[in-house]
């Protein structure tokens, strides 16, 4: 539990930086661009988002599932041969994905922009995607030998360095400005990932064959294939959500959905980030030992749990402060959505532990089912609640989707190991939903004018006991990290102890 805590309170740091300097850009953006302008730049982002998956084809994320094992176990030789397998998709991906752009720049404008007389805009967008997808291999690379601490420092330097672009071009260029932006963030978050790489892992000069490279090559692909059709059917349409927001309603409310998803992903975006950057390479080291699997997925949901909950109960209580004090007074139809996006945060982050786990542990075709669930659900009850509730129906349809993915998720995982939650998670979990549910119904009781003030006790009574928690259990757990425990062969010690140090 101490080295969770230890390394997602290193990524916590970073976190906070990158949502403070992200809060006072989204500040300037939203005064300068207003709802329409600020949905045009959430359709880009979506767009980029959409294109950088699938020509990415899951080589940052297969650098973590093929590589981290061998990282741990100083296996030099498969890692060199995954990196150059790595760039040699990427070559062949990046040529195919640009020539699709340009031939149907057109079609893909009226899909993504609802108009198709932003051809040229798609066309450069592809040189923002060439970068994106290379600092992601980069990072990927970085993350399969566990970098933590590399790893925050990058969130911060490419956070400042794309925040500082973003807000400058579209002061001097107003909305001309934002696809510049959108292209010289790209190009920081390449340049600072390259960075970081070079300087924490040197690169051992090993004799690679061609056959070795496209060996690699092909396990990559292998595993990229399925996991980026799972990704797609999952995750992907969350990614897609704008444009289909677009053509469901108009593009201010573009504008509102993505103010309101900005801060369900960056309030909390240092779980998020420790998920995927210290929690992922833990469960892929366990994966083929279910005892220790079970253990670090409770161990992690309880950590979530710990944190959320109070954080999540606070927000609800300061939502209609926060979106007009971070956006302006012309987002406020983001609040609806916001308080119900904040209630289904709770089954997010819940389900994405044992996400994560079946990631590591099962098959790509399992993986694959789990995200078709998570996808199809987000398009069935987003068309559903948005005919039904209007714009508001797009927090609803949130709420929905991760409670129907939390329950596949939890029956699919149980498949494979003996998954039991603690009596704690059970708790805060249960604890949790109630006290959000009751918060988010009271505006419609009698009792409507003490939301606020038994919000903001509910997240105090559940989270003073919680920081009192996680301060005890740092200062007095001794338990070394999972991973370095499932690496404990004959010549690995040096390698542990440098997992450990870079969690420090």
């Amino acid at each position: 539990m101490k080295s969770i805590f230890r390394a997602t309170a290193i990524l916590s740091g970073s976190s906070l930086i990158s949502l403070c300097v992200g809060i006072v850009s989204a500040k300037v953006l939203a005064l300068i661009l207003q709802p329409a302008g600020y949905g045009y730049y959430g359709l880009l982002q979506s767009f980029l988002g959409v294109t950088t998956l699938l020509s990415g084809l899951g080589m940052a994320t297969g650098m973590v599932r093929l590589g981290a094992r061998a990282a741990a176990q100083n296996e030099h030789a498969k890692l060199a041969s995954l990196r150059t397998g790595a760039w040699l998709l990427f070559s062949c991906l990046g040529s195919v994905t640009l020539l699709v752009l340009y031939t149907f720049r057109v079609t893909l404008s009226r899909w993504a922009l609802g108009s198709p007389d932003h051809g040229w805009t798609i066309v450069l967008i592809g040189v923002a995607l060439l970068f994106t997808v290379a600092g992601n291999i980069q990072m990927g690379t970085l993350n399969a030998y566990h970098r933590v601490g590399a790893l925050a420092k990058y969130g911060v330097v490419n956070t400042l360095g794309g925040a500082l672009i973003t807000i400058g071009a579209v002061v001097i260029w107003h909305s001309a400005g934002i696809v510049p932006a959108v292209i010289a963030g790209a190009f920081v978050n390449w340049a600072a990932s390259r960075y970081f790489l070079h300087r924490e892992v040197r690169r051992e000069r090993v004799m690679q064959s061609r056959q070795e490279t496209f060996r690699s090559a092909w396990d990559l692909l292998r595993f990229g294939g399925p996991f980026t059709a799972s990704v797609l059917v999952g995750s992907g349409v969350q990614l897609a959500l704008p444009m289909i927001v677009l053509h469901l309603l108009n593009p201010q409310s573009v504008g509102y959905y993505k103010a309101a998803a900005a801060i369900s992903v960056g309030y909390l975006g240092f779980l998020v980030t420790a998920m995927g950057l210290d929690y992922y390479p833990r469960a892929s080291a366990v994966s083929d030992q279910p005892k220790a699997l079970v253990k670090l997925i409770n161990d992690q949901h309880r950590l979530v749990m710990l944190i959320a909950v109070p954080i999540i109960l606070g927000m609800l209580a300061l939502v209609p402060i926060i979106v007009p004090l971070v956006y302006s007074t012309k987002f406020s139809p983001a609040v609806e959505i916001l308080e119900w996006q904040l209630i289904g945060d709770l089954f997010k982050f819940s389900s994405w532990t044992i996400g994560f786990a079946i990631l590591a542990r099962c098959s790509t075709s399992v993986y694959f089912l789990t995200e078709s669930i998570g996808g199809l659900t987000t398009l069935l009850t987003t068309w559903l609640f948005v005919r039904w509730f209007g714009l508001s129906g797009l927090g609803i349809s949130f709420l929905a989707t991760y409670v129907i993915y939390y329950v596949f998720a939890s029956v699919i995982i149980r498949r494979e190991i003996p998954l039991t939650w603690t009596a704690s998670n059970k708790k805060m979990m249960i604890a949790g939903v109630a006290s959000a549910l009751i918060v988010r119904i009271m505006p419609y009781t009698q009792f409507s004018h003490f939301r606020t003030p038994v919000a903001l006790a509910l997240a105090s009574i559940v989270g003073i006991p919680n920081l009192l928690v996680l301060w005890r259990e740092f200062m007095t757990s001794s338990e070394p990290p999972l991973a370095s425990q499932a690496c404990k062969q004959p010549g690995t010690s040096a390698v542990q102890a440098d997992l450990q140090s870079s969690s420090r």
